[in-house]
């Protein structure tokens, strides 16, 4: 963990046997010995012991409870959860289960934690989730000062979050207005191209049925292959902002832009049998650059349709990838902000009622 959250104090094994008097001597002892090789760091050896107790007593929620604090500590979260959430379900003893619900809270810190350079939306998710274990345990005992500071810590992680979503989706809001103008821009060079390849089947036509000489049928192919040039160099600037290089790039993009620079290379030709004056060889070259160009627009078209899709599948955020669409950042990002709200209007009721209730509640952690 980080500097802040270094205040996330854990609950160390420490529960006592005296709970559990009706243990047989054998679980007794395995657990008290598992307690002393946890103390002394040595967790997969306090595990087997723990694991041993278990078969003695299986229905022994100190040596279950104990037996997640090694899976904790053995960054086996997946495993310390399962245990701490059976321990908080069916203990009968209130303070086992607000230990379990502390600890469990932990367990959802560190892997939210782990989430925050990978899986903003996750990390949230686990954050939500520790938030609402230590809420719980403030319920069972309004004087824990350690889950109400670990609240304070994950509130102020949670708080960043929302600050990098908030700028993530910004940014992800002005990649789709850029892909947009982009669409917009490459449809107008698209009806340039075919007007321009009507232009070069027509001067063809009149050439060939002797309505032009091959002087006028000359200055007309130079003018369509310098306008052609200009085309191309047109198509040149859309590919280039596709930025075909980047890493990560959705395939619909890689597929738009493979189809520009198959346009560019058509375009490239046409202007060059333009030159030629081979008028309907160029006219092929030319309607084939359309073809590309179009297909360009239908992919850029088709990854902004399914962003927008994506979008709207709120339901279900954690089958979601990493990268999440707008529309469901602003949702997670507003249920945040909501628990940040909520959380402070609690902080303020456990200050008014700290200020009534005088006794203290006694801590073993």
């Amino acid at each position: 963990m980080n500097a802040r959250s270094s205040k996330i104090l854990f609950v160390i094994a420490v529960l006592f046997i005296c709970t559990q008097a009706a243990w047989p001597q054998s679980a007794q002892k395995l657990v008290r010995s598992g307690n002393k090789l946890y103390e002394e760091g040595k967790f997969n050896e306090a595990l087997s012991l723990y694991e041993q107790a278990l078969v003695e007593n299986p229905q022994s929620d100190v040596a279950k409870f104990n037996k997640a604090n090694c899976y904790y500590r053995l960054d086996d979260l997946e495993k310390a959860m399962e245990l701490f959430s059976d321990a908080a379900a069916k203990a009968k003893d209130m303070k086992l289960v607000s230990k379990a619900k502390y600890n469990l809270g932990n367990c959802y810190f560190k892997r939210g934690d782990k989430h925050k350079d990978s899986n903003l939306e996750k990390a949230m998710e686990d954050l939500n989730t520790s938030i609402g274990l230590w809420r719980q345990v403030l319920e069972l005992e309004p004087e824990n000062q350690n889950a109400a500071k670990n609240i304070e810590v994950a509130r102020l992680i949670l708080k960043d979050i929302i600050d990098q979503l908030n700028k993530l989706r910004e940014q992800q809001k002005q990649q789709q207005e850029k892909q947009q103008q982009l669409i917009e821009q490459l449809k107008q060079v698209l009806e340039k191209q075919k007007k321009l390849s009507e232009q070069t089947d027509e001067t063809a036509k009149k050439e060939q049925s002797g309505e032009m000489n091959s002087q006028q049928a000359a200055e007309e192919y130079k003018s369509q292959a310098a306008e052609q040039q200009k085309l191309k160099e047109e198509t040149q600037q859309a590919l280039e902002q596709l930025n075909p290089q980047e890493p990560n790039q959705p395939q619909q993009v890689k597929d738009a832009a493979q189809n520009l620079k198959d346009a560019s290379d058509k375009q490239d030709d046409a202007r060059k049998k333009l030159n030629e004056l081979q008028g309907q060889n160029a006219k092929d070259s030319q309607d084939k650059a359309a073809e590309k160009i179009e297909e360009a627009i239908k992919a850029l078209s088709g990854s902004d349709n399914q962003n927008q899709q994506q979008g709207q599948q709120q339901e279900q955020p954690n089958q979601q990838e990493p990268n999440q669409p707008q529309q469901q950042q602003q949702a997670q990002a507003a249920n945040a902000q909501d628990i940040l709200d909520k959380e402070q209007k609690q902080k303020d009721y456990r200050r008014m009622m700290q200020g009534i209730q005088r006794e203290k509640v006694e801590m073993d952690w």
